[in-house]
């Protein structure tokens, strides 16, 4: 996901202090093209940094490294993708409009899954703080958007409405195509020419051997004696829910490793 505000010059606004800045646009789609064409609910999640990057977030970027971010969005769109990147990074576009829910989650005192439902329990528990907030994208008429739960927590009750409010969303940009404005609310990007991707995947793969070894997570970053990057480490651990420094990985979170080691 990326924030979809462009500059005066069509850039993202996002983007606009990388070193070709300028260049970063987003891939038009063909004339005649229908920029409405499928419907899909779209959930990933990514670490503070880069939603930074990206322009997406929720309050403060500050917080450890456990904090992360989990987009779920439900969208009308149509994506363009092109062979040569713009400015070298942005191969891929999609334009569309819809809901976007962020949740930053931090204090995570559990292993939580990186889903939208998940979570919404796991703070009902207490087992993790979670920030959020809504926004409508390409919709020209935002009372639609009343639906939608005001802030507060973000607990199973407002989670509820919210799929509530995404399933009334769903009917009202069907039957008004005509009061969506598509947005770029996507990209697709290249690696960072800046980033050393061969040192990038042996700082993924000596993680994963780390899990197999049931490690903690203290323990890799200890023996990887500086050889590897301690952000693409603890990436790689998040993504296996693993939060705790401290905590040995399981039988499954091993048995996963291995799977991923083995494709």
């Amino acid at each position: 996901p990326i924030n979809p505000t462009l500059t005066d010059k069509g850039a993202f606004s996002a983007l606009a202090y990388d070193e070709n800045g300028k260049e970063l646009k987003p891939i038009p789609l063909d004339p005649g093209t229908d920029p409405f064409s499928q419907f899909r609910v779209l959930q990933s999640s990514f670490n503070i940094q880069v939603a930074a990057n990206m322009g997406i977030g929720v309050g403060s970027i500050s917080g450890n490294y456990s904090a992360f971010i989990l987009s779920y969005e439900a969208m009308v769109f149509t994506e363009k993708i092109v062979e040569s990147p713009i400015g070298g990074k942005i191969y891929g576009t999609r334009w569309g409009a819809g809901l976007r829910v962020i949740l930053k989650v931090s204090e995570i005192k559990s292993n939580v899954n990186f889903n939208f439902g998940a979570i919404a329990a796991s703070t009902e528990l207490g087992l993790a703080k979670v920030e959020y907030e809504i926004n409508g994208i390409g919709i020209n008429k935002p009372d639609i958007l009343a639906v939608l739960p005001g802030p507060g927590d973000f607990n199973f009750t407002n989670y509820k409405k919210i799929l509530d409010a995404v399933d009334a969303v769903k009917t009202y940009m069907s039957q008004h195509t005509t009061d969506l404005q598509p947005k770029p609310f996507q990209v697709f990007v290249t690696d960072d020419s800046n980033k050393d991707i061969f040192t990038d995947t042996r700082g993924i793969l000596y993680a994963m051997r780390n899990i197999v070894s049931r490690n903690s997570l203290i323990t890799a970053i200890n023996n990887s004696q500086n050889k590897y990057s301690i952000s693409t480490i603890k990436s790689a651990y998040a993504k296996f829910q693993i939060f705790d420094e401290n905590l040995e990985p399981t039988r499954d979170q091993k048995k996963l490793a291995e799977d991923f080691l083995n494709t």
